[in-house]
């Protein structure tokens, strides 16, 4: 008991090292150059998929509308007035003098005026006299630290920042930059409103989703710069016909650009074509709404990591799992890792990187696989080396493999049990003295070598005798005909070494073989120094008696009818007698195995029907149809024992006829 609390402590505390340093190593690797690029890229590629994978989030009642230049309104103005792009400016006044009409609460413009106009210096001066009557904030965007702005304009407006990301794809947002208010900040201050959330720091976006649905639903409201524009324009527009106040009144107005010609669409985790201005509209409607995805911290990330890697070590090391198994519930982790990110950054909006985490996870697998190597399988070849000796190889290989199917104590179930002994070898023993040594090694070895080519467990060798079960420690659907093709190949094979055997000095050996099948209780035996695994019963006991019986009958190979009826077809029985053997009340029915059906020739198939015969007329105390049949036999078969045997007790009875309560059951003198 104490070993095995030992080998507990032995391997929890492993699982606990394995996790730590699996843990502490992957988070270390993390920073290392090289590797950290690595895991950014996973980290990243994970907050994406995140993304692409969720439904959008249509922002119907959004604080925030968008004013597009898309493809069709370049194409809708250029028809309607024959401008082609970049628009007179002053266009950009008189749609947002209509928005302020249809009561915008500000005016945000993403478009760029670094340069003069393309239509003349007059063309800025209108835009900025446009401007200056209007009474609702407006924010331009400037790029860059120097943020050059042309537009002479002679109002108050704000200028804000747009370079507001690091790196490529827009995941992070800067509410303030070098110079100043990012757009998105700066529209919010504009109407009077603070963020939700400290706006000195980058955060991570809190996307609803791609531009558009593929239904062509706008996620954030979105309407054609051309059509605010025309309808600025054309007083004459049937009311019917125009766009409704409702849509912009008290929201934060967005213009920006969304065509693809316009060079204005970044990389997204939503989309890799995603419009910049929409990126800034996200931004306000985030920090109105305090919206934003939080990093789990570091610490937390660390008992992540710590966890995992704990459960998979665990996993190897205490569930000896198969290999398929093993690797199917490491994949389990990892999967319930990502999806727990991936509920965490929809729903909590918390995102939860699982790159460190999972190379933990693969550190600790290897970390478990080796040790379970090193220790654990150390054992297990111990095992399998010592089963080897008194099991199949295959049957040894699968109790390594799985140690928990050797149960301790014993368990009662069937077995075919086969008993050996060598006839002469007691003169044998006395003839050669110390040189038996060789001799009966050699012969047990090939012996058993046969039995366990049957996938037979060899219980015991006693001496000159071996005893062989079938049907433990795993089960055997076909115990009983392997046992039987453990004898005939012993019987074969003591013939084949016979030149062998006689080198060594032994000559005309025979081996006699006794098999019974029957319920026996097996396991382990035995006092805490010393455990056998063995059968124990009275069926093992008439497997004994069978080997003793083949003296009695000149016989080789002997089996009881349970062995003979659990066979079926496959080998030929001959009937021997109906014994009530030495120690046993109930009558035995006993036969010989002649063969396999399948190889037996036409004498041997002959015999058999000759003894069912003789054993039927011997039942039926007809004893001169009974000698009849014997005379026959031993015509063509005069050494043959159970024939000599059963014509002297026939002729026994012919002058002595057994009482009238007879059963045809005969007992031996002799075990």
């Amino acid at each position: 008991m104490a070993t095995e609390t030992q080998k507990w402590k032995q391997r929890a505390i492993a699982i606990i090292m394995i996790a730590m340093a699996a843990t502490l190593l992957a988070f270390t690797a993390a920073n290392v150059p090289g590797l950290s690029s690595a895991v950014t890229a996973i980290d990243h590629a994970a907050y994406d998929a995140a993304y692409r994978l969720r439904a959008p989030e249509i922002q119907r009642d959004s604080p925030v509308v968008l004013i597009e230049v898309d493809d069709q309104s370049l194409s809708e103005v250029e028809k309607a007035v024959g401008y082609g792009w970049p628009w007179p400016r002053a266009y950009w006044g008189m749609i947002a003098a209509k928005l302020q009409q249809m009561g915008a609460r500000a005016v945000v413009i993403d478009l760029l005026f670094s340069e003069r106009s393309a239509h003349g210096i007059d063309d800025d001066t209108q835009l900025a006299a446009e401007l200056e009557p209007l009474t609702i904030p407006i924010v331009f965007g400037v790029v860059g630290r120097e943020g050059r702005f042309v537009i002479p304009v002679k109002r108050p407006a704000t200028l804000a920042d747009t370079d507001v990301t690091h790196g490529t794809v827009y995941r992070e947002y800067l509410p303030t930059t070098a110079r100043g208010d990012s757009l998105a900040l700066a529209a919010v201050k504009t109407v009077g409103e603070s963020p939700k959330f400290p706006a000195n720091q980058p955060f991570h976006l809190r996307f609803y989703g791609p531009h558009r649905t593929q239904f062509g639903e706008a996620v954030i409201p979105a309407y054609r710069a051309s059509r605010v524009l025309i309808e600025a324009v054309d007083d004459k527009m049937p009311a019917s016909a125009r766009i409704d106040p409702a849509w912009v009144k008290d929201k934060i107005v967005i213009i920006g650009a969304t065509a693809a010609a316009l060079s204005d669409l970044k990389q997204s985790p939503v989309s890799a074509r995603y419009p910049g201005v929409e990126v800034h509209a996200t931004a306000v409607v985030n920090l109105l709404g305090g919206e934003q995805v939080r990093v789990i911290s570091r610490p937390w990330l660390l008992v992540i990591g710590a966890l995992t890697s704990l459960l998979v070590a665990s996993g190897i090391v205490l569930a000896r799992w198969a290999s398929m198994k093993l690797l199917a519930a490491v994949a389990i982790v990892i999967a319930m890792l990502a999806f727990s990110s991936l509920l965490m950054q929809g729903k909590a909006m918390y995102w939860l990187p699982i790159a460190q985490p999972m190379l933990a996870i693969a550190l600790a697998t290897v970390g478990a696989l080796v040790w379970t190597y090193r220790i654990e399988d150390a054992r297990a070849r111990f095992l399998l080396k010592a089963l080897g000796q008194c099991i199949s190889p295959d049957v040894a290989r699968e109790l390594a493999a799985d140690p928990a199917r050797l149960k301790v104590g014993g368990q009662k179930v069937e077995l075919s049990i086969l008993f050996t002994d060598l006839q002469g070898f007691t003169d044998l023993t006395e003839r050669l003295g110390e040189r038996i040594e060789p001799v009966l090694n050699y012969y047990m070895a090939e012996m058993s070598q046969q039995a366990l080519a049957c996938d037979g467990t060899i219980d015991k060798f006693i001496g000159d005798a071996m005893m062989v079960f079938w049907n433990a420690p795993l089960p055997q659907p076909r115990h009983a005909r392997r046992a039987c093709e453990a004898a005939l190949a012993i019987a074969l094979h003591e013939k084949q070494i016979a030149s062998d055997m006689s080198h060594l000095g032994a000559t005309a050996m025979r081996t006699r073989i006794g098999i019974h099948t029957g319920p026996v209780v097996v396991g382990f035996f035995g006092s805490r120094q010393r455990l056998s695994y063995t059968a124990i019963g009275d069926s093992v006991n008439l497997a004994a008696r069978l080997e003793s019986l083949n003296k009695l009958y000149s016989t080789q190979i002997l089996v009881s009818r349970e062995t003979m009826q659990a066979c079926g077809e496959s080998m030929l029985f001959r009937p021997i007698d109906r014994l009530r053997v030495y120690g046993r009340r109930e009558p035995a029915g006993v036969y010989e195995l002649v063969g396999t059906r399948a190889e037996a020739g036409e004498a041997a198939l002959w015999l058999v029907d000759r003894s069912v015969e003789a054993a039927e007329a011997y039942l039926r105390r007809d004893w001169t149809r009974c000698l009849a049949i014997l005379e026959q036999v031993l015509q063509r078969f005069p050494d043959d024992g159970p024939t000599k045997v059963w014509r002297e007790r026939v002729s026994v009875y012919t002058e002595s006829p057994p009482p009238a309560e007879w059963d045809g059951v005969f007992e031996p003198k002799t075990k």
